[in-house]
């Protein structure tokens, strides 16, 4: 019993050793295991990160810092003032770039040195052919989801076994966490709450209840996760020069900062611009819609107001994403009403949303002996075939790789639905692009086409203007055309009409 609790003892001693050793580390220590061997760590570089991560996998199949620089899309990393290489940005010698995904290294041919090289441009740049670089030997700094291990030492088993061990799943919850909190540690996901998951989705549910209780925290938590994303994506100490557009209204030019975010800025996006004021200047701010991008990847931002602008002000502005809640209000809306009202939709639409066993039912309808649309490509088989069977059944799913004539086939099955002449035929799409196409397309048939857009977008150009609700409007040819017209010139030059 002597020796047992001796071995118990020895058992604890180690443990907290380990909890101290863990709770002692130095800032460079890798931020999922704690090794901080300088030689075996680097720094991402990304701006709102700046963590440590070693070149170790553990029990994941990347190593920690590759692990990390995926997750969380960053691209950018420095070695430790101590490792061999001393305190080093990798950065490609010809153009600057900094995207470790893309860099490689490759020996001169006389020398006993390398050199960094990304593979997209330069490596196939002709002027470098001419270098005492042997071009045909590039290879990558990441092979096997490893950095080499010359440039980042791999630590050694005693190393790894010493340390922490970290899960795939614990990497995945931590990583989640700092898009929220950039400065919650490991201990952070054993607080209650933390690790709370959303009640999966099922194949099948009892009610439409029971698929509104599901649904529903899932597309608050899509909401919640937008609004952040979006929120996060203020920039400051921005440089902006002013003009007048054509419509008169004030128009800001500015370059946006581009990070790894998975945010994109496009036309039609609405922006805040703010300036804090001094010098004689009173803090300002305005509303304004992204047009266009210009030549040089400038934004052209048109304010919605000019009243009040500083255009003799060109910097330190910031800017903000004003993130709106209209499309998962939608959602939620019709999940309620899916939920609350039994004539929202067809018993058979009912029971196949729910996953319901329910026998197939067909429309009864005379299928026209021409089944391709004028103006479109002639379908191949299995498109008329999609074409005959969606005709005849209440619900239908076309799918296919890309290329194989969806949108082509869908355009011919929008202009059958409005022939048989039962009504007007309501098309969607998940994205702007999409419906783009397909109005579009469907156009091509010589139907009448009325693209909806949200006002937000009314002032984004594209290939469908003419087929789209406000330009139609603007060019009616109605009695009392002239007063509209003034009303929408008011408009124009006002931002808004009041409601008197």
């Amino acid at each position: 019993s002597g020796v047992s609790a001796l071995k118990f003892e020895e058992a604890f001693e180690e443990e907290a050793t380990e909890s101290s050793a863990l709770r002692n580390l130095p800032e460079y220590a890798c931020t999922y295991c704690g090794i901080h061997n300088p030689s075996c760590v680097v720094r991402c570089n990304a701006p709102n990160c700046k963590k440590w991560f070693c070149n170790a996998r553990g029990h994941t199949s990347a190593s920690h810092i590759v692990n990390h620089l995926v997750r969380a899309k960053h691209k950018e990393v420095n070695l430790h003032r101590d490792s061999l290489l001393g305190e080093t940005l990798l950065e490609c010698y010809n153009c600057g770039s900094r995207n470790v995904f893309l860099l490689g290294f490759i020996p001169a041919r006389n020398e006993s040195v390398v050199v960094l090289l990304c593979r997209e441009p330069c490596l196939s740049v002709n002027g470098l052919k001419d270098m005492n670089w042997d071009l045909n030997q590039w290879q990558p700094l990441i092979d096997d989801r490893c950095f080499l291990p010359w440039l980042v030492k791999v630590p050694t088993e005693q190393e790894q076994l010493r340390v922490r061990q970290i899960s795939s799943q614990q990497i995945n919850k931590i990583e989640e966490l700092w898009k929220t909190n950039p400065k919650a540690t490991l201990e952070d996901l054993e607080k209650p709450g933390v690790d709370d998951e959303p009640q999966p989705v099922a194949l099948r549910y009892e009610d439409a209840y029971q698929y509104q209780n599901i649904f529903g925290p899932l597309v608050k938590l899509e909401a919640d996760y937008d609004k952040m994303m979006k929120e996060s994506q203020s920039k400051d100490g921005l440089t902006v020069r002013w003009d007048v557009g054509l419509n008169k209204k004030r128009v800001a030019y500015f370059m946006f900062p581009k990070d790894d975010s998975e945010l994109r800025l496009v036309p039609g996006d609405e922006l805040r611009l703010r300036h804090p004021g001094g010098s004689g200047h009173a803090s300002w701010q305005c509303l304004g819609q992204v047009v266009k991008f210009s030549a040089n990847e400038e934004v052209v931002l048109e304010m919605r107001s000019n009243a009040n602008v500083p255009v003799d002000v060109s910097s330190g502005y910031s800017v903000e994403f004003v993130w709106k809640s209209t499309s998962f209000d939608r959602m939620q809306a019709a999940m309620k009403t899916f939920a609350v009202d039994d004539t929202s939709v067809s018993g058979y639409i009912y029971h196949r949303l729910l996953g319901h066993d329910v026998e197939e039912q067909s429309i009864r309808v005379n299928l026209p002996r021409r089944i391709s649309a004028p103006g479109l490509p002639e379908l191949n088989h299995s498109q008329l075939a999609a074409v005959r069977s969606m005709l005849q059944k209440p619900l239908s799913l076309i799918q296919g790789p890309p290329g194989t004539g969806k949108t082509v086939t869908s355009a011919a099955i929008v202009y059958q639905l409005a022939k048989q002449g039962q009504g007007q035929v309501v098309v969607t799409a998940p994205s702007n692009v999409a419906v783009d196409q397909l109005a579009e397309k469907i156009a091509t048939t010589g139907l009448k086409v009325v693209r909806l857009c949200a006002k937000s977008r009314e002032a984004v150009s594209s290939s469908i203007d003419h087929l789209t609700l406000h330009y139609q409007v603007r060019h009616l040819e109605t009695p009392d055309r002239q007063e509209l017209h003034k009303l929408q010139q008011l408009k124009d030059e006002q931002g808004e009409l009041s409601s008197q």
